[in-house]
């Protein structure tokens, strides 16, 4: 893939929740409706937990994108996103794994992170810095 910088857009995003459960997902979701994120919440309840997660709401013109990809270099560890930008047809997700001690004592390996955004992505590629 060519990649130019100039024609890339920095890209904001919000951190919305971060977690880590092992759930049969992709490695991103798009989305686009608050039906679709209470239903995502509703799988995400843990039931050791009296109170779940307040449940987010989408403006007109947000999107929430939940990534779950798998680790790569750590067995226990967490994502953190270093930067996104995105060109007219892709939006670039560049993150890192980083240690996390409660997920290596408890020996968890399935980190999801949801984020709030603005931009409307059409195909998106994760990339581990």
């Amino acid at each position: 893939m060519n990649y130019d910088n100039k024609d890339q857009k920095k890209v904001e995003f919000t951190e919305i929740r971060r977690l880590n459960f092992d759930h049969n997902m992709k490695e991103y979701t798009v989305i686009t409706s608050t039906k679709e994120i209470k239903d995502l919440y509703m799988e995400l309840n843990d039931s050791k937990y009296s109170r779940s997660a307040p449940i987010p709401v989408l403006q007109e013109g947000e999107y929430f994108l939940v990534l779950k990809p798998k680790l790569k270099t750590l067995k226990n560890g967490d994502i953190d996103i270093v930067k996104m930008e995105s060109n007219s047809s892709v939006l670039n997700i560049f993150y890192k794994e980083i240690e996390n001690q409660e997920y290596s004592d408890k020996k968890l390996s399935h980190p999801i992170l949801i984020l709030k955004i603005t931009d409307s992505p059409k195909k998106i590629k994760l990339t581990i810095k």
